[in-house]
């Protein structure tokens, strides 16, 4: 005998069919199969009958034991536990999935954040949910708000500003503070704070151009009239940290990335200017529907219970 075609299968082969054959194998009656199964004898019935014209087999015996399947029922029968044990396996895993058990989260953020922070929040995180996994990259602060906004992130950390897009929310996260870098040798050391003004007639260490903190130390020193002259231009935080130690100049860092500096050669002081203190900020794409996994991590970072999000959100 030639099998159905498989497509024919696929159309006409049903899950409760393959449930209630199961349920008359194991009760050994109809009657009782349909009352299990919550159905009409006649409909269990035209179920199985349906299953033996499709496969043109005969799959059940009748007799004073009961009803059994034949050789070629016991066969579907087996081929439809492992079928429901697969089912059964999906319907577990997208469980986990919609409860954020399990997934991939991709997040983009500042090194001050991971230096500072972020970076045990996410371990607390992956040890919280040990089948997602994470996607870290670090970026700055204007290349994470775009990562979001265009979907190549699922959630972003930033230090205020850089502008954000239409399409982002943002929420608040934490604090953070820009702090003056010095060697320890240099004659601004003994001072407990130092002003802006007052960096301008020192060697400076610049760090990446494009990076938010030297976005503001220009908008500083043009409030000032002055423009920002760097002494040295370097594109890593640990190397303008390594500069500073040789003694090359000062530099200007996040308090989480200055406090990663080698012990004894450089000094931090506080950066005595209102926008000294930053504020960190988490950001996902607005209007999208966020994946279990994502809105976990989100609330997890948000100190949240799952299931509730801040309700006012600020630009």
């Amino acid at each position: 005998m030639t099998p159905p075609p498989l497509k024919k299968t696929i159309s006409k082969l049903d899950l409760l069919s393959l449930r209630l054959f199961l349920t008359v194998c194991e009760e050994k009656s109809i009657g009782r199969a349909a009352e299990r199964e919550s159905i009409t004898p006649s409909a269990v019935t035209k179920r199985i009958q349906d299953l033996e014209y499709l496969f043109d087999v005969k799959l059940l015996y009748r007799n004073t034991k009961g009803t059994i399947p034949t050789p070629v029922g016991e066969a579907l029968a087996e081929h439809a536990r492992q079928i429901f044990q697969l089912v059964e396996g999906i319907r577990t895993d997208l469980s986990e999935f919609a409860e954020g058990a399990k997934g991939h989260v991709r997040i983009s953020a500042v090194p001050s954040a991971l230096a500072g922070f972020l970076a045990v929040e996410l371990r607390d995180f992956a040890a919280m949910y040990p089948r997602i996994d994470l996607d870290i990259r670090e970026h700055l602060s204007f290349e994470v708000v775009h990562a979001v906004s265009t979907g190549t992130a699922d959630i972003g950390v930033y230090a205020t500003p850089p502008e954000v897009p239409g399409d982002v929310d943002t929420y608040a996260y934490k604090q953070d503070e820009l702090v003056v870098v010095l060697p320890k040798d240099h004659p601004l050391v003994s001072k407990k704070s130092l002003t802006f003004a007052e960096l301008l007639t020192t060697d400076i260490v610049g760090v990446n151009e494009s990076s938010s903190v030297m976005n503001q130390l220009r908008r500083a020193a043009a409030n000032l009239n002055q423009h920002l002259v760097l002494r040295y231009q370097v594109q890593s935080n640990e190397i303008a940290r390594e500069m500073v130690a040789a003694g090359f100049g000062v530099t200007v860092l996040p308090q989480g990335l200055a406090t990663h500096a080698r012990s004894g050669q450089i000094v931090t002081v506080p950066l005595a200017e209102a926008w000294a203190k930053r504020e960190m900020r988490i950001c996902v794409r607005r209007g999208a529907v966020l994946p279990a996994q994502t809105r976990a991590m989100l609330q997890f970072l948000l100190g949240k219970r799952f299931g509730e999000l801040p309700g006012q959100i600020v630009k």
